[in-house]
């Protein structure tokens, strides 16, 4: 197995609520006295897509019961506190850890008081994170999404590094969340969008157009030369999840997966789990499974990995740590 730890790696793209493990799943349940099966099995097929998942929209689906569990500031406190400390103990360097607040809003918390209680959650597990805050895909949810992008602004530098719009790509693509994107822009916020995952190469286009500084998924981008030119030419960066995107059925095969293409394009690709508990992997087993398919070379890996330390939304400071920690692995 790739070792995380040996070679400093960096996971842009993962949610929190699709990365609760059996243990977080259980104790977040205790915690508020909420009836979970006993059997382990049971619990995990709640949390994990099936093997025979057939779109994005069934893949969201296993979202139900982490939300759930995930209403009170205590619990989302304990939540981070607890993935932070799994990914630690993985041996990762840096990850920008992604959720909806306005989804964790059914009991009386406020997006504000949600995002308060994730970044405690981080910052006293001592794990070095970010928070990235999405907006969400829907036809009448302007209002929730205008007050996410509010408190990214306020939180930006205090644990928030940036915002995302995340959800059913295909039934609400990025040109409904116009305003929401703009409004985001003239707070200065830095901004990733889920494109190219649900919907082809026209929805990478859009939302470079619409000004992403980071592209969620992407990988229909190899769907179409000339965006993989502008891509490069621009160094917006990918954040690539190869197992999710195996479950979703963007690809049928790992073998089918254009991770060499976007390599010998000079993209800046980078490799994510999306969600750990729903995908059932890790960032070390991600960078596994490309490594055995493609025959990775340790160079292509320090490439992929130093890729994910220039696409932070660090400061070029902090930044510039990682790269020299990663440097110093190879």
């Amino acid at each position: 197995m790739v070792d995380a730890k040996k070679y400093a790696l960096i996971d842009l793209h993962i949610h929190l609520d699709g990365s609760l493990s059996l243990a977080s799943a259980r104790a977040l349940a205790d915690m508020q006295g909420i009836a979970l099966p006993e059997d382990d099995e049971a619990l995990s097929r709640m949390l994990r897509v099936s093997d025979n998942c057939q779109s994005l929209n069934e893949y969201l689906e296993k979202f139900a019961l982490p939300l759930t569990l995930l209403q009170t500031s205590e619990a989302i406190s304990e939540a981070v506190l607890r993935l932070c400390r799994e990914l630690a103990e993985q041996g990762l360097a840096y990850a920008e850890i992604r959720f909806a607040p306005q989804l964790h809003c059914e009991r009386g918390l406020t997006q504000d008081a949600v995002v308060e209680a994730a970044i405690r959650g981080m910052k006293k597990s001592g794990f070095y994170a970010s928070l990235i805050l999405c907006c969400m895909r829907g036809g009448d949810n302007l209002q929730k999404n205008l007050l996410t992008v509010e408190a990214a602004s306020r939180f930006l530098g205090k644990g928030v590094c940036a915002v995302d719009l995340a959800g059913a790509e295909a039934l609400f693509p990025n040109e409904n969340f116009i305003d929401v994107i703009e409004y985001a822009k003239s707070l200065s916020l830095p901004m990733t969008l889920h494109a190219g995952e649900a919907l082809g190469s026209e929805s990478v286009s859009s939302a470079i157009e619409l000004g992403a500084d980071r592209i969620g998924h992407g990988v229909r981008s190899i769907e179409n030369p000339e965006l993989l030119q502008i891509l490069s030419q621009k160094k917006i960066a990918l954040e690539l999840c190869p197992t999710s995107n195996m479950n979703t059925r963007v690809f049928e095969t790992m073998s089918q997966y254009p991770i060499r293409a976007f390599l010998n394009a000079g993209m800046l690709i980078t490799i994510n789990t999306d969600n750990t508990s729903v995908s059932a992997t890790s960032l070390a087993n991600e960078y596994q499974k490309i490594t055995d398919t493609f025959s990775l070379t340790e160079s292509e890996l320090q490439t992929l990995a130093l890729n994910s330390a220039y696409a932070t939304f660090l400061c070029d400071v902090e930044k510039e740590k990682l790269v020299e920690r990663i440097k110093s692995r190879f």
